[in-house]
Parts: C-alpha cells; sequence; structure tokens
C-alpha cells in the first residue's frame, strides 16, 4: 500500500493529521484531504502520531498501521497532587531483598521502555538483563578491577569517584557497586544510532518510574556504567555484538525497605526571559 490511505467517508479535513507530523511530510486539501507531499515520503519516521490523532479513524499508515493501534477512549491524566506524589515518592532503592525477580516480571517492567520517546523514533535499544548471582558477581570483579588499575595509575578519576573508599568497601564484603541487587539491567544499541544516549536514557527512566507499580525496586548503577563507557569489558561479557555500545545500567530487585518521608530538594531555580526584538 502507499504510505498512507484515507477513507474519504471519514475524513472531515480538520489538519490535525498534518499539524501533528513530526516531519512536516503531509499536506490536506481542501476536497481529497490528506495527501504526501511530493518527494516527503522518505522522510517519515512512522511515529504514528497521524493515525492516532484522528478522532474518526479515517487515516491508515503503512508502517504505523491503525490496526495495531489500542483504541483511546479518554486520556488518563491523574490529579495533579496524585501526579506530584508519585514522582516524588519515587526513590532509588539501595537495599534490595535477596530473591530473584521472575523473568516474567522483569519483562513486563521492560515493556515501558518501548514507549518511552526516541530520537527520530529511532528506538533501537536491546536491554540485556543479567540475572544470576555469579554474573553480578563477575560484573563487580571487573569493575573494582577497573578501579584498583585507575587508583593505582594515579588517575583523577580515581580521586574524583571516591574509588579508594569503594574498593575498601569491597574487599571488606560491603557491596557499593552493585547493592546486592539481584539482578542489572543493561541498554544498549549501534554505536551509529542516532540520539541513542538520550533515547536510553529516557527508556530507562520510563523503566524506573513503572517499576514502582510492579513492586519493584531501581537504581542508576553509575559506576558500572562509567566503566562500561571507558572499558569494552562488560560488552564483551555480555555477548554483545561489536556494533553496540552501553548506553545505560540499571539494578532492579525487590526492595527491602519502605520509605515513610518525601525528602524535600533545593529550592527551584528557574529564569523567566524575554526580549523584545526591534
Amino acid at each position: 500500500m502507499a504510505l498512507i490511505r484515507v477513507d474519504g467517508q471519514k475524513c472531515d479535513r480538520d489538519g490535525a493529521c498534518a499539524r501533528v507530523c513530526p516531519a512536516g511530510i503531509l499536506t490536506v486539501d481542501a476536497a481529497t484531504g490528506p495527501t504526501v507531499r511530493r518527494g516527503m515520503a522518505p522522510f517519515c519516521i512512522g511515529c504514528g502520531h497521524c493515525v492516532a490523532v484522528c478522532p474518526h479513524g479515517a487515516l491508515d499508515h503503512a508502517r504505523a498501521p491503525r490496526a495495531e493501534q489500542s483504541p483511546l477512549p479518554r486520556f488518563p491524566v491523574l490529579d495533579p497532587e496524585t501526579a506530584l506524589l508519585f514522582l516524588r515518592s519515587r526513590r532509588s532503592i539501595r537495599c534490595y531483598r535477596p530473591e530473584s525477580v521472575p523473568p516474567d516480571l522483569l519483562e513486563k517492567l521492560l515493556q515501558a521502555a518501548r514507549y518511552a520517546p526516541s530520537g527520530h523514533n529511532s528506538q533501537g535499544l536491546t536491554f540485556t538483563v543479567v540475572m544470576s548471582q555469579d554474573g553480578m558477581s563477575a560484573v563487580r570483579e571487573m569493575v573494582v578491577g577497573w578501579m584498583r588499575a585507575l587508583i593505582d595509575g594515579g588517575s583523577p578519576l580515581a580521586a574524583q569517584w571516591h574509588m579508594e573508599g569503594m574498593v575498601r568497601a569491597h574487599d571488606k564484603g560491603d557491596d557499593r557497586i552493585l547493592r546486592n541487587a539481584p539482578h542489572l539491567i543493561v541498554a544498549s544499541a549501534p554505536r551509529d544510532l542516532k540520539a541513542a544516549r538520550v533515547t536510553a536514557s529516557l527508556a530507562l527512566e520510563y523503566v524506573e518510574l513503572y517499576a514502582t507499580a510492579l513492586g519493584l525496586g531501581t537504581c542508576w548503577a553509575g559506576y558500572v556504567n562509567a566503566f562500561a563507557l571507558e572499558r569494552p569489558d562488560l560488552a564483551r561479557f555480555l555477548g554483545l555484538s561489536e556494533d553496540h555500545a552501553v548506553l545505560g545500567c540499571l539494578m532492579v530487585g525487590y526492595p527491602d525497605v519502605r520509605y515513610h518521608r518525601l525528602p524535600e530538594r533545593n529550592a527551584l531555580a528557574v529564569r523567566w526571559w524575554s526580549r523584545t526584538v526591534s
């Protein structure tokens, strides 16, 4: 089929599909309805906005078929107080229960990442989940070995990231690298994927927020992520292809604590800027 197909009997020519198109490839004729601008079809990113915005189901799209889009009878808006309370109550979890999370629950958690924004609708992320304690121990030892090398070499990064203290804690049996989490989620993508690093951060934030609804806790594994950015060892250990880069690492498991207060944050710093140009 062509890129788009329009049911002329249903289309009311309101132009919403053209207005929401990120690439601006649609135009609306008063008589025939929406059409693709000449030569612009290759610039379609397949986001499906044009199909989703039509209240009459008049438009279909070859790359985002209407049949694959779920109906949305109403927009599920939370009241402002509940929404802010939910966001404020999310905590980075560093105390985990020892039991593993079932793969089906982890898969349900990761499904949320599919719906996060991505640059140019590129998507393209792969998630690798370290499931075994042996695997978690191996990752931890790789990171500690990297830290020891930086400390021995007098790297400024070692002092900046307090690595001597982290290594001392590790040697005493205190895991400050992975916090004894049962699992690690690693997001990766092809190195040439546009905006992949931002896409991965957004996707993992969706995972963080959704985790609370599933009774799970998460925390960014900053030291593991820094190690993966500096060295290829983690990607090789996980069996990622040579063209893939690790873009973010998230610990996950069942929280072993429950929080009863909402810590305050620094006061909002905001500037209202306007300028009259003569």
